[in-house]
């Protein structure tokens, strides 16, 4: 929710109860801090969840459709992602010696959470049967076999 969604919510709750609005607050007014945040993808300025997945769990941007991988990556280019890997929060965790999980109610080689654990040039890539053979003959794995 962007400043002009979050200002026009603020001020109808106290329309809502009959007054102007602009000086009651939301529940997140109180919190200590806030942030924002620019969603787009590198080519795109309408995301997709594999890029803004991709984003928030490693800090990194990247293409529309591609999960884990650098902007260097291309979507269904396979020899353009094998140097692109980036590292996820789960990752890092997992260097530092830490227990990592997740759960979803997605199917886990869905873009959001293969973001976590996976290095795809392609988000639909998720059995062998997906991946055209001259990507796989140049190393490309599907999602669910990916690991970190």
């Amino acid at each position: 929710m962007g400043i002009t969604t979050v200002t026009a919510a603020r001020i109808l709750k106290r329309q809502l109860k009959g007054d102007h609005g602009e000086e009651t607050d939301l529940e997140w007014d109180k919190f200590p801090s806030v942030a924002l945040s620019k969603t787009y993808n590198t080519d795109r300025q309408v995301p997709d969840s594999a890029g803004t997945a991709t984003a928030y769990l490693s800090g990194v941007k990247t293409k529309t459709a591609v999960i884990g991988l650098d902007d260097s990556a291309i979507k269904g280019d396979c020899k353009s992602s094998l140097n692109a890997n980036v590292e996820s929060v789960m990752i890092s965790a997992q260097k530092s010696g830490k227990a990592t999980g997740f759960f979803s109610t997605a199917r886990v080689t869905h873009a959001t959470p293969a973001a976590l654990y996976a290095h795809s040039p392609h988000r639909d890539w998720v059995c062998d049967s997906d991946i055209p053979q001259k990507e796989t003959d140049i190393g490309c794995i599907d999602i669910a076999h990916s690991n970190s």
